[in-house]
């Protein structure tokens, strides 16, 4: 069997990249409603403020999903990316007009010829300053267009 792709990888165990982001109250508050998540920690102000929080926090949901979204933008420009797998671990809310750092480093590329590509697995996280925000592993399949 051959066990050779026809292209070279567009990406190397090592590389990384990283995206910064902002979130406005606005924009948790949007992205909970959306997703059907009517929990008061991303829409009240009074009662997020009231909690152990202390104050409004993104979910879960939105933190992983801007998260995963960083792959499929930045681990092969000019290729298709399909998540296959992803977990995240959360450590500490994310908060309105925080200066969020989204990076990922590639830590295997493995040649899949059946599938005309490579897996490529990823860790990486979520950080405010030194803080970890998020941690998480993905593996994706990236293919030529």
């Amino acid at each position: 069997m051959n066990n050779k792709v026809d292209f070279k990888s567009p990406v190397e165990v090592g590389f990384s990249f990283e995206k910064t982001i902002r979130l406005s109250e606005e924009d948790i508050s949007t992205f909970a409603k959306l997703s059907g998540d009517m929990n008061p920690l991303h829409h009240n102000e009074d009662i997020a403020k009231a909690s152990r929080f202390g104050g409004i926090i993104a979910s879960g949901p939105q933190s992983s999903a801007l998260f995963m979204g960083t792959i499929a933008t930045h681990i092969a420009p000019g290729f298709i990316v399909m998540g296959m797998k992803f977990e995240c671990e959360f450590r500490a809310p994310v908060r309105p007009d925080q200066e969020l750092k989204l990076r990922w480093v590639i830590k295997t590329v493995v040649p899949k010829p059946r599938l005309n590509g490579y897996i490529v697995t990823n860790e990486g996280g979520i950080y405010h300053n030194d803080e970890e925000l998020m941690l998480g592993k993905g593996t994706a399949l990236v293919v030529h267009k």
